[in-house]
């Protein structure tokens, strides 16, 4: 089913336009890489489809409901992480919490808040004031609050800013356990497209006001599929009559695997493969991809 529909929707401010006639699609499930030059427009599509702002033109659905008609029905049904989130540096994690849930007119007990908490990787026990979490503790209780009130969709600001490699990793884990197990569809805007190919299978990509492309991550008449290497342990080898759908096997030869990837996350595939009873020591990608498609349909915005 549709969770997002967009069609025409046109936003000026004076002189300038801003949206001119962007449509777009997000189904249920999905995450939805949303890119585009700072200036491109993005921040103000979310706003409309959150509801915080009206377009002049156009039409906008979001789980059935145009938001700024429903936005006050729509608000206790999606939730957002703007990239500087405003965390209480004084509160606890738990008391954090259990504020946002009252705003929400919830009143969670102690066994749903610590539940939270486990949900996104926080221990429950941990009284410590926020100011002295690290970013990625930081992220992560931005992820539980953002999630408290069980919404549907969940659209989130560059949610890996700041992070290092192992931050970045443990938030991609964390998301991609929210949409296979709960069900939850994310919209995420950012610049980083590493995280775009982790987690999405589907893309936007926003320039001058305009979507410039859309439809799955690295599949399609307009985007080339991955070309990975992989380094194997030298005691493996890739099982003969071996298949699985969008990855193919190019070349198979001395420790070291060829595949291209097409219409699936690169990390999925990749797990995939080491599931399969392959210890890959090492992915190096050859070709093609998101940064391709990325600068072929952006010319950029102001920044």
């Amino acid at each position: 089913m549709i969770a997002i529909r967009v069609r025409n929707l046109k936003k000026t401010f004076g002189a300038k336009t801003v949206l001119d006639s962007v449509s777009m699609t997000v189904h249920e499930g999905d995450i939805c890489g949303f890119l585009g030059p700072n200036g491109s427009g993005k921040t103000t599509t979310l706003r409309v489809l959150l509801g915080i702002m009206g377009a002049d033109e156009g039409e906008v659905s979001v789980l059935g409901l145009n938001p700024a008609l429903s936005g006050h029905i729509l608000r206790r049904r999606v939730n957002a992480l703007p990239e500087s989130h405003g965390l209480y540096g004084w509160m606890s994690a738990h008391r954090y919490l259990k504020f946002f849930s009252q705003l929400y007119g919830m009143t969670p007990n102690t066994d749903q808040l610590r539940t939270g908490l486990l949900q996104v990787g926080l221990d429950p026990n941990d009284h410590r004031p926020i100011r002295t979490f690290s970013r990625g503790m930081k992220q992560r209780l931005g992820i539980a609050r953002a999630t408290i009130n069980e919404a549907s969709i969940l659209f989130l600001d560059e949610p890996t800013n700041g992070l290092d490699p192992r931050g970045r990793r443990e938030i991609h884990d964390l998301l991609l356990t929210l949409n296979r197990e709960q069900g939850l569809t994310i919209v995420i805007s950012t610049h980083i497209l590493d995280d775009v190919e982790r987690l999405c299978n589907r893309i936007a990509i926003m320039d001058m006001g305009r979507v410039r492309y859309e439809g799955p991550l690295a599949s399609g008449n307009n985007a080339r599929s991955l070309r990975y290497r992989l380094h194997l342990d030298n005691s493996c080898s890739m099982p003969s009559g071996w298949t699985y759908p969008g990855i193919d096997i190019i070349e198979n030869k001395e420790g070291w695997i060829t595949c291209s990837i097409d219409g699936i996350p690169p990390a999925y595939a990749i797990k995939t493969l080491v599931e399969a009873g392959l210890p890959i020591l090492e992915a190096e990608i050859l070709s093609g991809g998101l940064e391709d498609l990325y600068l072929s349909h952006t010319e950029g915005g102001v920044s």
